[in-house]
């Protein structure tokens, strides 16, 4: 099965790079509910464009067809009452999503305690573009600051750069790195988060409490 960049398989599996997605099926028809999901998700959020009058149906097929060449895989939860959906191995690495999985940020072994700062204005037409780099900044460990504001303590453009490239993004995208008077919050944030180490912490900051 070869899956056409402009398609709508390739749109569900867009839709999943950011992680699961839960729903709730509708009279236990599962893939007429995951028909309607992404037919609404699309439209809303300016996926693909699928022409009107082959929606559902058009969505039914492909969801289907993903499944049986095992690109996507769903299942129910313990209550049966909601339907899981995510991308399978061979989804994850059928258009270069390895790559996308496999992004690392390298922890030093010294902090020069300055921070990085990513900001983005994705227009709406990119919306679900938008959301899944916010799902993979959220999973790098960034705190977000706002909704498209994010800090992360340690050198990281090359693999801001590498996702707002894969996602063709670049344009609406921001880092720069700065030092912050009375960073206690973060700090506090991410020695909780286990990215930084008590041994990041300056010496100056030794005994104090965060």
């Amino acid at each position: 099965m070869k899956i056409n960049k402009n398609s709508v398989e390739m749109a569900i599996l867009i839709a999943l790079i950011g992680g699961a997605v839960i729903i709730s099926p509708m009279g236990g028809k599962v893939v007429i509910a995951l028909a309607r999901y992404y037919v609404k998700k699309w439209w809303e959020k300016g996926g693909p464009y699928i022409p009107p009058e082959n929606d559902p149906e058009q969505v039914r097929q492909s969801v289907y067809r993903l499944k049986r060449n095992d690109y996507i895989k769903w299942r129910y939860n313990k209550k049966k009452k909601q339907v899981i959906l995510e991308l399978t191995k061979k989804g994850k690495k059928c258009f270069g999503n390895s790559k996308l999985n496999d992004v690392t940020i390298s922890v030093p072994s010294k902090w020069d305690e300055q921070w990085r700062f990513v900001f983005f204005d994705i227009p709406e037409k990119r919306r679900s573009f938008r959301d899944v780099l916010r799902s993979k900044l959220k999973r790098l460990g960034f705190f977000q600051f706002q909704k498209s504001v994010w800090i992360y303590p340690f050198e990281c453009e090359k693999e801001v750069r590498f996702l707002c490239e894969y996602f063709g993004i670049t344009p609406y995208t921001m880092t720069f790195t700065a030092k912050i008077d009375n960073d206690r919050i973060l700090r506090r944030y991410f020695l909780n988060e286990g990215i930084l180490l008590r041994r990041h912490v300056s010496l100056l900051d030794k005994g104090v409490r965060y």
